[in-house]
């Protein structure tokens, strides 16, 4: 028998271990049930089957969904998790069943485990109303779905097709001619789990349900919609925004609910030690236990170190996540619900309403992100008439912190708004397109529809994407089942992950995410076991891995860019120092190398390389500066600019989910302290999604509130530098380097200007340059927003959106010459302020900083200096060169630049790489003083000692002085090379070797 939870609650506050980590205590009391009666009343024969279940009355939300049904309006019900939503769209499909009517019905899950369930309790309520001689009463028509089954289903349409989003675009729509008698005598589309539909996989779905009631439509069929979703704050707004109907919204439940016990844990050490204690001592008194964890590598870990530590309880515990066989996964599914498995370690995959048998307790690993998802899970145990427990355990995240702090937030705070985007370009196109290949679109038919994608079509027309037929007011498509170039998800093609040398399937990866978890060297994990992944062909979508056994796991470097391609808000705050922005940005990301860490401890081990292609897309963000005088004034305060941006940005996108529903992986930050269009620093936030979902939109408009509760945070946390509590990320790609923590709180402050700091806070106008510097093309539309930029003699521009009033012009007049500027060659090296080994390797040169950097002018014979403070200077300068020419600058001197700015210089500038083009003419990489003797007889110099001792010396002298030597030999070598056409490369053995260049 298990323990009552009350009583195991009790208990868990005097042990020794779990008392001193339990914070908080929560207790939600029961709540009575509440019955009502259907008007008109269920048939005999269908309130006999339902009494059958053991539910002899209707509560009042099911009654309340029936009529409104009955009375024609699409329904949306958003009750607890339990409450028995299906049986408001169940119950009409019987009745019709039984009726003999001609009514059928399409289901769409998200998840295809919830459809396979959902069946079952279909046909379980049906069972005694012994419905024979109809059509079948329901289907599961999904990509697990047997290719005879699939042509039986269509020879002879159920009553009920139960699918999903992706299997409904391309299975469905795609072959809709052979679907018409389906569609024909379609009446209801059941839309579960509502809320899932946020985000791109919102604005893919939005347009995949205009298509599908449009081709009803078609059919001359007009079928209600039924809704259930979980609790959020707009639902009713976002169903109707999803789906372009007006819902009768049910948000009070009838049914009954038990009491929930809600315990938070502040952990002493690692979090998942905690969860793990919890799960074991859960279990051993009895308890069928569900642990929810945010990452699918955490479900391996914990499930692998349960096998370790407890043995004898592995084989009653699985671990469950996407990526699994279908197999694997119904297998899972299975055993849960027939008691043969007390446990499970899960994802989100099993967030939602799959019946896995009665559960007693639920382990959060870390807040969910959202308290709509908080709810979601925990009403996932409690199932069976019981109390229930739920145990948040604390993640070293500023979000998990903050609410243990303010634990009445976590349960009297409304659950969040739900955001999707309908208008999302890239993704109407393509559905635009789509739906022009099922059936051709009408100016009249579909006058609606065109007209609210008007832009779009003008552009597809032009693309030739979608043409017009002669005459007919139709537009079609050249192109044959675009359906396939089209993932709803927005995740990509998907990976298959094989066994290297057997070629047995392991599992699936999706999208990019097969760049960051199955890179070569990648550590992947799978129930428990670890595989070593040793080639990724990404043309061939395959990754090879073979099984090892090793102590450590592997983290993803990256490096990221972002350009800003049109302003589309701007703000202002009076009185303070807030500058932010709204608009399109193209932001690109490269994996650059993969940090190994120990399983225990996490402790880093070392960094390695990759060579792997960037991705770039174009996507709406946020943004607000860090003008000079503000620059200057954290600078002279002695905090570390670059750091205080960082820490800023990580801890802004920890609570961005208490503004707006989202997860850390939905948004993404950029920290620059000189954007070249900006020319000052910026905190970008931005959506990590294509054409963007809405949550950045949100959060400007929430931005000053947000930015003081970051403010707020970074105040309350007790730790000295920084930590993952408050700035600190787990998923920074680059190592959580630099963050000042003191500096990102008074950076906020002098932002945000508030009255007990606004005489010292102040921030004067800056003198350059602080709004976005539009191209040429874009200024028409961000004029009315953005301050000019300067001359380059420092005085204003006068710039104006209209044109100003000048004398006649001359008519035609003949275009005058060009005039032709002298060319700008420059050469370059700088001297950094960090040795690779301080940064861990130098793979890491963009967080090496800038000691001093020398430019040669070559057509002027001249030199310039740049210190750490001029770094914007120095990029701007080079900015302006016909040719950059330096030694190892792509593999280093850029990238140290690029720490400040996040550019791709190697793409930006003009550059000749010497060692680069040497490393290419001979498969070795010279070093640059040993070439310079081969080839021009010039020794090192006495006294070219250590760079590095003299940068942390702060003898800036001799590195200046050093470093122009070797800018001036950089000359004089290239100089050589040109007029000689070769250059003379020593060798490690053997005689020099003379290289023939075209430089």
């Amino acid at each position: 028998m298990a323990m009552p939870v009350a009583q195991l609650v009790e208990a868990f506050e005097r042990d020794r271990s779990l008392g001193p980590q339990l914070v908080e205590a929560l207790y939600l009391p029961p709540t009575e049930e509440v019955f009502g009666e259907p008007d008109p009343p269920l048939s005999e024969s269908v309130a006999r089957a339902l009494a059958a279940t053991g539910a002899e009355r209707l509560w009042r939300h099911q009654v309340e969904g029936l009529n409104a049904l009955g009375r024609g309006e699409n329904v949306l019900v958003t009750t607890p998790t339990a409450s028995g939503k299906s049986l408001v769209f169940h119950l009409p499909v019987l009745e019709e069943a039984v009726g003999g009517g001609p009514g059928r019905a399409l289901f769409l899950y998200p998840l295809k485990a919830l459809g396979r369930d959902q069946r079952g309790k279909l046909e379980a309520l049906a069972r005694p109303l012994a419905l024979n001689g109809g059509p079948p009463l329901v289907a599961v028509y999904d990509g697990d779905t047997p290719q005879e089954e699939r042509g039986a289903i269509k020879r002879r349409f159920p009553r009920v097709v139960i699918t999903n989003p992706d299997m409904l675009h391309l299975g469905i729509l795609g072959h809709w001619q052979s679907w018409a008698p389906f569609l024909r005598e379609l009446r209801w589309i059941v839309l579960d789990e509502l809320h899932t539909y946020r985000g791109i996989f919102g604005s893919h779905f939005h347009h995949v349900l205009q298509r599908l009631q449009r081709l009803a439509r078609a059919e001359g069929a007009d079928p209600l919609l039924v809704a259930s979703s979980a609790t959020a704050a707009n639902a009713g707004e976002f169903a109707a925004r999803l789906t372009g109907r007006d819902f009768h919204w049910i948000r009070d439940s009838g049914s009954p609910q038990q009491g929930r016990h809600f315990l938070l844990f502040r952990p002493v050490a690692s979090p998942y030690t905690l969860a793990l204690q919890l799960l074991v001592e859960l279990l051993r008194q009895g308890l069928k236990t569900i642990v929810f964890t945010k990452a699918r590598r955490i479900t391996e870990l914990l499930y692998a170190w349960l096998r370790q530590q407890e043995p004898s309880l592995a084989d009653k515990v699985a671990s469950y996540r996407s990526g699994f066989l279908p197999g694997e996964r119904r297998k899972i599914e299975r055993r849960l619900f027939e008691g043969r498995l007390s446990g499970v370690i899960s994802t989100s995959a099993l967030e939602m309403g799959i019946d896995v048998g009665g559960l007693d307790a639920c382990v959060l690993v870390g807040f969910p992100g959202s308290v709509m998802a908080t709810w979601q899970r925990s009403g996932r145990v409690g199932r069976a008439g019981r109390e229930s427990l739920t145990a948040l355990v604390a993640l070293p995240d500023a979000l998990d912190h903050y609410l243990l702090d303010h634990p009445l937030e976590l349960v009297e705070r409304p659950c969040e708004r739900l955001l999707v985007d309908p208008a999302n370009e890239p993704v109407s196109r393509a559905h635009l397109v789509c739906a022009a290949s099922e059936l051709p679109l009408h100016r009249d038919r579909d006058r609606d529809y065109l007209e609210s994608q008007a832009p779009l079509v003008g552009e597809l027309l032009r693309q030739q994407l979608l043409v017009e037929k002669g005459g007919e007011g139709e537009l079609t498509t050249p192109h044959h089942r675009p359906h396939h170039e089209v993932s709803l998800r927005g995740a990509g093609e998907t990976a298959t992950i094989l066994e290297s040398g057997r070629g047995r399937l392991i599992g699936t990866v999706d999208g990019v995410r097969v760049l960051h978890e199955c890179h070569p060297g990648a550590i992947y994990l799978h129930r428990g076991r670890q595989f070593l992944v040793r080639t990724l062909d990404l043309e061939a979508r395959k990754v090879h891995a073979e099984p090892v056994d090793v102590d450590y796991y592997t983290s993803p470097l990256t490096e990221k860019s972002t350009e800003i391609l049109e302003v589309l808000e701007h703000r202002r705050e009076d009185g303070d120092g807030l500058e932010a922005f709204l608009g399109r940005l193209r932001v690109t990301e490269r994996v650059t190398g993969y940090e190994r860490r120990r399983v225990r401890g996490q402790e880093p081990i070392d960094q390695h390389e990759l060579e792997l292609p960037e991705v770039a897309f174009e996507t709406v963000g946020l943004w607000w500066l860090a003008s000079r005088p503000l620059e200057d004034r954290l600078r002279s305060e002695e905090f570390h600019f670059m750091g205080a941006l960082h820490a800023a940005e990580h801890a802004t996108i920890s609570l961005l989910p208490l503004h707006t529903l989202c997860d850390r992986g939905d948004v993404g930050g950029i920290s620059i302290p000189l954007h070249p269009q900006l020319s000052c620093g910026a905190v970008f936030i931005y959506d990590g999604h294509p054409g963007g979902v809405g949550i950045s939109a949100r959060a400007y408009h929430d931005l000053p509130a947000l930015l003081e509760r970051v403010a707020d945070l970074l105040r309350q946390c007790d730790c000295e530098d920084g930590c993952p509590t408050c700035v600190q990320s787990p998923k920074c790609g680059n190592g959580n380097r630099p963050l000042d923590k003191d500096g990102a709180f008074r950076f906020l402050r002098l932002v945000l200007a508030d009255a007990a700091d606004a005489a010292d806070a102040a921030v004067p106008e800056a003198a350059g340059r602080t709004g976005f510097s539009p191209e040429p093309s874009m200024s028409a539309s961000v004029s009315s927003v953005v301050a000019p930029p300067p001359s380059p003699d420092g005085e204003p521009v006068i710039a104006s959106a209209t044109p100003q009033s000048v004398a006649a012009p001359i008519p035609n007049p003949p275009p005058l010459p060009a005039p032709r500027r002298p060319q700008r060659t420059m050469l370059f090296a700088l001297e950094p302020r960090h040795s690779p080994d301080d940064v861990g390797g130098r793979s890491n040169a963009h967080r090496m900083r800038l000691a001093v950097g020398v430019v040669c002018h070559l057509q002027e014979g001249r030199f310039e200096v740049f210190r750490e403070e001029r770094v914007g200077d120095l990029c701007s300068l080079l900015d302006s060169a016909d040719a950059v020419v330096g030694f190892d600058s792509r593999r280093f001197g850029y990238q140290v630049l690029a720490g400040y700015t996040g550019l791709d210089y190697e793409r930006r500038w003009p550059t000749l790489d010497l060692l680069d083009d040497l490393h290419r003419r001979l498969g070795l990489r010279p070093d640059f003083h040993a070439l310079a003797d081969a080839t021009l007889g010039v020794d090192r110099e006495e006294g070219d000692g250590d760079r590095f001792e003299w940068v942390r010396a702060g003898d800036l002298e001799k590195v200046e002085s050093c470093c122009r030597r070797d800018v001036e030999l950089l000359r004089d070598l290239y100089l050589f090379g040109r007029r000689m056409q070769y250059v003379v490369c020593p060798r490690v053995e053997g005689a020099p070797v003379r290289v023939l260049i075209d430089w």
